[in-house]
């Protein structure tokens, strides 16, 4: 089993890290394709910037000979026609990053508790349009911009070919969007010195009283001014209208029961259990008890095949065993009193070497002597001999 499990986690741990690299992959991806569309953003507005320059110094050179520039011809610089701009530009289709988009709401919260919405009365506070109020008609969270319902916002825009038909103007007219951060929330309050509401510009907004709903999956809170504590109710929404189709299934038939579940029958047949559970799959970690007890037998015959070969030893090793066997029964030696007795004249001798100077020599007797009882107690006589006659030589 041991064997299995490691199996699942080096598969688990080798799709991780494929699936990592895919990840990367299409981060890269992603990443290059976003480089490529801002940079042609760039690069149009550059474009345009050197054509306005030019078309002015030629109006001012050539006075009444000057070309007009207005006619349907796309001026081949920025592959757009006169005086309009790109879907990406009027759109701001741009990705952002996270940080940017932070920067953008930091006014209103957050990205995540964002405190506008749709049906806001908005001021443009930067921009050609600046001191523009108007309705927030549509708010994109992907790169944190509005598009406010107003006429003096419409812009010229080249269709793009693919979406031009052949009633269509190659030019139309859309809604540009905004970031949030070029916009101020605009709500009437009530004058404490005259008591009349008159329209007030906002200039931060932060959310409190944050709820999550988990069986609806939704989310609700409100919105104050900081310092002030002054709760800004959230724009009326229509409710959404729907309509039963054909196709729709009646709450009727959601609340009628057509199955109950019992003990005495599985809930499929075996087959299709197997087929919905892969049981051939290198994932698997939940296995029938069949199948534990035959991988438990496996690892039990090589475990006895592993002690077989063990068993078949040659004559050198036999008697290893038989040695090691013996001394372990023996057990640890034992001093006598003799010895002790001997061993501390020794160590006393050499302290008072050490106390009165040079050491003096040893008797070999007595080393001899001492050399010949520690080999008696650890050989333990004759029979712990390290070499004997029925040692077999090598």
């Amino acid at each position: 089993m041991d064997k299995l499990l490691r199996r699942v986690r080096m598969a688990e741990g080798m799709v991780a890290r494929r699936a990592q690299r895919k990840n990367a992959l299409l981060k890269r991806i992603t990443q290059r394709k976003q480089n490529r569309k801002n940079g042609e953003a760039f690069t149009e507005a550059i474009q345009q910037r050197k054509a306005a320059i030019e078309a002015r110094n030629e109006d001012w050179m050539l006075g009444p000979l000057a070309p007009r520039r207005e006619l349907d011809e796309i001026t081949l610089s920025n592959g757009n026609f006169f005086g309009s701009l790109s879907p990406t530009r009027a759109l701001l289709e741009s990705e952002v990053s996270e940080e940017e988009k932070k920067a953008r709401v930091a006014w209103c919260g957050s990205p995540k508790f964002l405190c506008i919405a749709p049906g806001d009365r908005v001021v443009v506070t930067e921009g050609h349009h600046k001191d523009l109020i108007g309705t927030i008609e549509k708010l994109n969270t992907r790169n944190m911009t509005v598009e406010i319902q107003s006429e003096k916002l419409k812009t010229n825009t080249t269709v793009p070919q693919f979406m031009q038909e052949d009633s269509d103007k190659p030019v139309t007219q859309i809604y540009a969007r905004l970031p949030i951060s070029s916009v101020r929330l605009v709500h009437p309050l009530k004058d404490p010195q005259t008591g009349e509401y008159r329209d007030v510009i906002i200039r931060e907004l932060r959310p409190r009283d944050i709820v999550h709903d988990r069986p609806t999956r939704t989310r609700s809170m409100r919105r104050f001014v900081p310092g002030e504590n002054i709760i800004i109710p959230w724009p009326k929404q229509e409710p959404i209208k729907r309509e039963d189709q054909p196709a729709d299934t009646l709450r009727i038939d959601v609340d009628e029961k057509t199955f109950v579940p019992t003990l005495f029958r599985p809930p499929a047949p075996q087959q299709v259990l197997d087929e919905l559970r892969n049981k051939y799959s290198i994932f698997r970690t939940r296995h029938t008890p069949e199948y534990i007890a035959q991988k438990e037998q496996e690892e039990k015959e090589k475990e006895a095949k592993k002690s077989a070969a063990k068993a078949m030893l040659t004559p050198i090793q036999e008697y290893n065993r038989k040695q090691r066997e013996l001394r372990r029964a023996r057990g640890q030696p034992v001093l006598t009193e003799e010895m002790l007795a001997k061993i501390g004249e020794v160590v006393a001798r050499n302290k008072l070497g050490q106390q009165a100077g040079p050491q003096p020599k040893v008797k070999e007797e007595t080393v001899a002597q001492i050399e010949k009882a520690v080999e008696q107690l650890s050989l333990s006589g004759e029979d712990a001999a390290t070499t004997s006659p029925e040692q077999p030589k090598v």
